[in-house]
């Protein structure tokens, strides 16, 4: 099934404004011909980064992904994905969003 680029950098880039709004630093990569993803690093512990991609599941729904091929959410939740994220990224002690 063909992915909609534009829908997919659409959905990255409100996943990356969520978490900045999160205090995590992003970068959207947009490389022709390379899949796109969202490289998320906590700026208060830089070790603490992950790329974020958005593919679509078995079915063709589109869903956001760690590269370890694990599902996050479903791209059209932006909240819950930034939850799940944050979660992974946090430093200890991080005070809650």
């Amino acid at each position: 099934m063909p992915v909609d680029t534009q829908q997919v950098i659409d959905y990255l880039s409100k996943l990356g404004n969520e978490l900045e709004s999160r205090r995590f630093s992003v970068l959207l990569s947009t490389a022709k011909g390379r899949p796109h993803f969202l490289t998320v690093i906590n700026p208060a512990a830089p070790a603490l980064s992950e790329n974020v991609m958005a593919l679509p599941d078995a079915k063709g729904v589109l869903w956001f992904w760690f590269p370890w091929r694990t599902a996050i959410t479903p791209a059209s939740d932006i909240v819950a994905a930034a939850d799940r994220v944050e979660r992974v990224l946090a430093e200890v002690g991080r005070p809650a969003s």
